[in-house]
């Protein structure tokens, strides 16, 4: 998949390839992986069908703490390859971390409050859910907007992330055990998408100006043009992929081996005893 999906929409993308030039901005990524690996996760989860075990939407989470941790080094690294993508440390590199940083937070309330106001409670689950969806959907913008703009875009992807959710496992039955396609692709698909709205030349000289800065619907429609053009080389490359796999005995384990658990049936190793 990495070679197959990835990479030529990395060389579309990015160092001047086709789709950069016709002017689509991908800062550190929304289009090239956030927005691509949402769509493989919908292919794959609908290829290989709904787990035995459990059913779609009524998942047991295995461990809260680590969950915690994990999305707590995911919200650090992240400031890695976003303000990384910068390529300097400088005030551009700066502006990204905070940008990449407000949109997680507000990402993070987003989920919040719709969890206590749909079920009555927040969840620890849920903020961090958001978080990631925050950074996730500003990723292609974190380079070319303001703070304000992060923190509209975080809030807008935990809005479309948690509604995708529900909509994608609650009511299509789609068994994405880690929500990649809401979290991940749809948040990939509004944050790229943003830019078009919220891009300011003022950040960034080699962006463009959305249509909040006078920028009118042009960056929009190029935004447009480069996430329909992931998503349909996504979907024909993981469907094509998972069909050869498939056709040479790849693609799903056995009943037996999914109920007894891949951790003992791949790699000789218990994670949890109970």
């Amino acid at each position: 998949w990495s070679l197959i999906c990835y990479y030529p929409m990395c060389h579309a993308v990015w160092g001047g390839g086709w789709l950069a030039q016709r002017g689509v901005l991908d800062f550190a990524g929304g289009i090239v992986i956030h927005a691509i690996a949402g769509v493989a996760s919908i292919v794959t989860a609908k290829m290989l069908g709904s787990r035995k075990t459990e059913s779609p939407g009524k998942q047991s989470e295995s461990n809260y703490p680590i969950a915690a941790a994990g999305a707590g080094l995911l919200w650090m690294g992240w400031f890695g390859f976003n303000a990384g993508s910068s390529l300097i440390a400088g005030g551009l590199a700066a502006n990204t971390l905070l940008v990449s940083h407000l949109a997680a937070a507000a990402g993070s309330v987003v989920w919040m409050a719709l969890d206590w106001t749909t079920g009555g409670k927040p969840t620890l689950l849920g903020i961090l859910n958001g978080a990631l969806s925050g950074l996730a959907g500003v990723t292609p913008a974190s380079g070319f907007v303001h703070a304000p703009s992060g923190v509209a875009i975080g809030a807008l992807c935990g809005l479309a992330s948690y509604y995708g959710v529900y909509v994608l496992k609650d009511k299509l039955k789609i068994d994405d055990a880690l929500d990649v396609s809401s979290v991940h692709g749809i948040t990939g698909i509004v944050g790229s998408l943003a830019i078009g709205l919220y891009g300011s030349l003022a950040i960034n000289s080699a962006g463009a100006n959305g249509l909040f800065f006078g920028g009118g619907l042009a960056q929009l429609g190029k935004q447009g043009l480069g996430v329909a053009v992931g998503c349909l080389w996504s979907l024909i490359s993981t469907f094509g992929i998972l069909k050869f796999l498939k056709a040479v005995g790849l693609g799903r384990v056995d009943d037996d081996v999914e109920v007894l658990g891949l951790d003992l049936a791949e790699h000789g190793e218990a994670a949890y005893s109970l």
